[in-house]
């Protein structure tokens, strides 16, 4: 049964076990870049907030200036690089190649739902066998046919139904992060532009000005 699903996911896809293997390591370490560029990002929000409520217990006078250094320091040029260039070069790989991050994920998706019907045949077989070691029986059976919930990590020992699911799964991950870079761009720019708007106004309405933005910026967690 695995077998047969394995030569019908190559079938499908058009890919050689060793495409889908370079595939799958580099998705690995493209994630694990995302994962760590996010825990950055998150960081220049984190410390906006946090610098915000502890600025709470100084006088006006005092705090307007902090005010301004939180918000000059969250939206610095070298901030707006970083993620424009993570964006551009995340872009760039999903878009490249036959072996590309959205071609993988449309022939993954393709496969899944064949695989996952003989899955589910091949289970309720073994429910009508020995009641004592079905748990046992099903955990071998799904870590063989390349459908464990445990997550996989050396694509060596991976097969063909194994890689297209993980694959599938990483190009989400990979798209997940995009999306928030993409999110945490947009709330900066709006707040870069407003802040440059407030010059405008009278230093007392300029510090509620101030202070509005800053609690718009940091509203929604990532």
């Amino acid at each position: 049964m695995g077998k047969d699903g394995d030569r019908r996911a190559s079938q499908k896809s058009g890919l050689s076990v060793d495409v889908l293997k370079e595939e799958h390591a580099r998705l690995v370490r493209r994630e694990k870049e995302l994962d760590s560029h996010f825990l950055n990002v998150k960081a220049i929000f984190q410390k906006l907030e946090e610098t915000y409520q502890s600025s709470k217990g100084t006088f006006s006078i005092s705090r307007y200036g902090q005010l301004k250094d939180m918000i000059k320091g969250a939206t610095s040029d070298e901030t707006f690089r970083n993620l424009q260039q993570i964006m551009q070069d995340t872009s760039s790989s999903s878009t490249s190649g036959k072996g590309s991050l959205s071609g993988l994920l449309g022939r993954a998706q393709e496969f899944s739902g064949e695989a996952q019907e003989q899955n589910k045949q091949v289970e309720a077989e073994a429910t009508g066998k020995s009641g004592g070691k079905l748990s046992s029986f099903m955990k071998k059976l799904k870590n063989v046919t390349g459908f464990s919930d445990e997550p996989i990590a050396d694509e060596d020992v991976m097969s063909e139904a194994e890689l297209q699911r993980d694959n599938a799964r990483k190009q989400r991950a990979i798209q997940h992060h995009l999306n928030q870079f993409s999110k945490a761009l947009a709330k900066l720019e709006k707040l870069k532009h407003d802040y440059e708007a407030s010059k405008a106004h009278a230093p007392p309405k300029r510090y509620q000005d101030l202070k509005d933005m800053i609690k718009i910026t940091v509203a929604e967690k990532f």
